[in-house]
């Protein structure tokens, strides 16, 4: 065998890599501009955002609503009369004169006789974006702290689209899915850059404290073609804090029942055009607990350490250069396995199992830009990544290095009736490095060598937005084409996202597009190193590829006491080609090859929620997924550990006048298809199909003065399974596996914490 091969691709022009850093280092100082422009956020007496008030300039039609947010942002050139006119259904109108560029904090105050419709439910949490072209979920500040949040993976508790996904058992490696599909075939995003992938792909999702997000993006379906060509089933965007809207001081605890401890701050500063956010993370390792009593740990002994530092200079709606950006270290080990298990004598050993797992990475991010008018922006956008891993799966080593490097240079032309054109080139640059040995070898594997997986795709693209209909109408339809290699060549990926609006509070959304993502299969599937199996490769590994059809219907209702959002979907993700993961067509093997056989994916969502009284919010949610694959020997079947039928309810009771709130969320999980184990002997064979089972959640949070103590429990049912491991008695069989735990594996867990948020300079102690 080969010390030095790669099973997925390379790039036979990788000697120009050099070439390519250099030119993109030249280039990097980008431009953007702006225009004389008036912005500012519009909320009500009760300091609640009120989302699509109108802005206009007195005396004529020119204007815009606010975001989702509250926010507008208008031109002032060529406006004679400046005098801003802001209305808003059941509030009174207000008229601010305007002197230079300003930037506005403005009350409405409830008309006399519709003085009783409710807006601020739309900060309750959660929401569905009114002016986004696709369907876009937001998860904001109100919506995490309705739990702990200790990681990204925890935000999603009370959002049916994500479902976080545990990959990896004893080590606690976890993945978000849309419509069912891996974690791989959608993008995350850190403040808009791709920085979760490939080596930072098992545990970067949980390498996100969920005290440093301010909002979470959540896409399904075709997105734009602006952050690249990797999102098949959506895109997920982390907003981290912002400098401007963070608390100067913020800082949390947490523990959990199983002794992990949970530290964060963060300060934030404000000086002139410049603008800072730094914070700290750290995580301590829980105790030893083995409730179901199979000799594993239920929760791996986890210690990280992280800093980050997020700032911005300038403005990006005023004339000039703006340019914002951050940086991150992290620090993280992980133990799982046998409970008596040490790394400090056992790692490789051949008599006590265990997992360990130990990184560092760094990550840098920045976009620059300098706006000439209105009309012309120019920017850069860049992000790199430096990643390097040692990790053990019993008598098997993995040692791994990434170098991760993306930049983009794009022009924003804005023309008639705020219609948009966005054009530009990316360069794409990934280099993964991997080892692997064995301490011993008595099941004869054989896939220890090296591997390299290198990536330098250049790219260009064009996105174009139009309003028509008089702003009834958006169409915006996107095109990128990437080279990936020689041997592949380009890859074109045409997308197309259309909103129409029949009706005030009726949005009707459609998209299809095309998207694809290069396989990475030791880094982005780590867990296959942990079971006792061989690794086979049939052919050169081709990208994944496929088509994405989806459309959405969102109804809004706001009457006195009501504020009420009713959403339906259905998305069909078509696979051209996919990399199968082939567990039995080799008996003690996964064989992994290409399979371009169909492969189709259908999700449908139904979702309601009501917010009565300006109090209590109510969400019911349903998913149905049936994903269909057909194996190289043609049989047609479901694939494996995916729920087909999921609920999610949840009540969250927040009194206006009272220092607390409490929220409960409960989602129950249908039937999933297991992996066919016919040919295990009969005493590790597993059933062909899981139970059903609920997943209840809860947390009470009481506020007092700058202070939220918050306590809850997850899995409040204690549902747990009963053997997770297959030959966890005997984990150097050749027939261990860790890959079948299909729910969760400890019971219920309960936590308390504190959040601290200090606020000087914002006026508010």
């Amino acid at each position: 065998m080969d010390s030095t091969r790669n099973p997925i691709y390379s790039y036979s022009n990788s000697k120009t890599v050099e070439k390519y850093i250099i030119l993109a280092i030249l280039i990097l100082g980008a431009f953007s501009a702006s225009a004389q422009t008036v912005k500012g956020t519009v909320v009500d007496e009760e300091m609640a955002i009120l989302e699509g008030a109108y802005v206009i300039w007195a005396g004529t039609d020119i204007g815009t609503t606010t975001s989702d947010f509250g926010e507008f942002e208008l031109n002032a050139d060529a406006i004679e009369d400046k005098r801003l006119v802001i209305s808003f259904l059941g509030y009174q109108n207000d008229t601010i004169p305007v002197t230079g560029d300003a930037d506005f904090f403005i009350q409405l105050k409830p008309d006399g006789e519709l003085s009783e419709v409710v807006v601020e439910g739309r900060q309750t949490g959660g929401h569905i974006s009114s002016s986004s072209v696709g369907k876009v979920e937001i998860i904001n500040n109100v919506e995490l702290g309705k739990a702990a949040c200790c990681d990204l993976a925890g935000c999603f508790n009370n959002n049916a689209s994500v479902e976080p996904a545990t990959t990896n058992i004893v080590t606690n490696s976890r993945e978000l899915r849309i419509l069912g599909l891996s974690g791989v075939y959608n993008q995350v995003l850190l403040d808009g850059f791709p920085l979760i992938q490939g080596l930072s792909f098992p545990y970067g999702v949980s390498s996100v404290p969920g005290p440093f997000v301010e909002n979470i993006m959540v896409a399904k379906g075709t997105t734009s073609v602006l952050q690249g060509s990797e999102s098949i089933s959506g895109q997920i965007n982390v907003l981290l804090k912002k400098p401007v809207d963070a608390p100067d001081l913020h800082l949390n605890y947490f523990m959990n029942s199983f002794w992990e401890k949970q530290f964060n701050a963060y300060a934030t500063q404000e000086k002139g055009k410049f603008a800072n956010v730094v914070g700290a993370h750290m995580v301590l390792p829980a105790g030893k607990f083995d409730h179901n009593n199979d000799g594993f740990l239920d929760l791996p002994k986890l210690t990280r350490y992280q800093i980050f530092d997020k700032f911005k200079i300038g403005n990006d709606t005023e004339n000039g250069w703006f340019t914002r950006g951050g940086l991150r270290f992290t620090n993280e080990s992980r133990t799982g396995g046998q409970v008596d298990f040490d790394p400090d004598t056992d790692l490789g050993s051949s008599s006590v199992y265990g997992q360990q797992m130990d990184y560092n990475q760094f990550d840098i991010w920045n976009r620059t830009a300098y706006r000439f008018n209105e009309f012309h922006a120019t920017a850069l956008i860049a992000s790199g990544q430096y990643h390097a891993q040692e990790a053990w799966f019993g008598e098997t080593l993995y040692d791994g290095t990434q170098s991760l490097f993306n930049i983009t240079a794009q022009h924003e032309f804005i023309y008639e009736n705020g219609s948009n054109l966005r054009a530009g080139a990316s360069f794409k640059y990934l280099d993964i490095d991997e080892d692997i040995s064995f301490t011993a070898n008595p099941l004869n594997k054989t896939y220890a060598g090296s591997y390299e997986t290198k990536e330098v795709i250049p790219g260009i693209f064009a996105e174009n937005t139009l309003f028509l209909a008089q702003d009834k109408l958006t169409l915006m339809t996107g095109i990128r084409a990437d080279h990936l290699n020689n041997n592949i060549g380009w890859k074109v990926s045409p997308r197309m996202m259309m909103k129409y609006t029949p009706a005030p509070n009726t949005d009707i959304r459609a998209s299809a597009g095309y998207g694809w993502h290069t396989p990475k299969v030791f880094s982005e599937q780590a867990r296959v190193l942990g079971t006792q199996r061989d690794i086979h490769f049939h052919g050169v590994l081709q990208p994944d590829e496929a088509w994405n059809y989806g459309i959405n219907i969102t109804q809004k209702v706001d009457a006195p006491n009501l504020a009420a959002t009713f959403s339906a979907d259905f998305y069909q993700t078509r696979f051209t080609n996919h990399v199968l993961a082939h567990y039995h067509a080799v008996h003690d093997a996964i064989v992994f090859e290409n399979n371009r056989k169909p492969a189709v994916g259908n999700g449908f969502q139904a979702e309601a929620t009501l917010e009565l009284w300006q109090w209590l919010t109510l969400k019911s949610a349903y998913n149905f997924l049936d994903i269909q694959h057909t194996d190289l020997e043609g049989n047609k079947g479901t694939m494996d550990f995916i729920t087909k039928h999921r609920l999610l309810n949840s009540v969250s009771i927040n009194p206006k006048e009272r220092p607390w709130h409490f929220d409960v969320s409960c989602q129950w999980y249908g039937i999933k298809k297991l992996p066919d184990t016919d040919f295990y002997p009969d005493n590790f064979r597993q059933a062909d199909y899981s139970d059903p089972y609920t997943m209840l959640n809860a947390q009470f949070t009481y506020k007092w003065k700058d202070f939220e103590f918050y306590t809850g429990a997850e899995n409040i049912l204690n549902f747990t399974l009963d053997n997770p491991i297959i030959s966890s008695d005997d984990p150097f069989n050749p027939f261990f596996d860790t890959s079948f735990a299909w729910g969760p594996t400890r019971g219920i867990e309960g936590y308390i914490g504190m959040r601290y948020n200090l606020n000087v300079k914002k006026g508010e102690e």
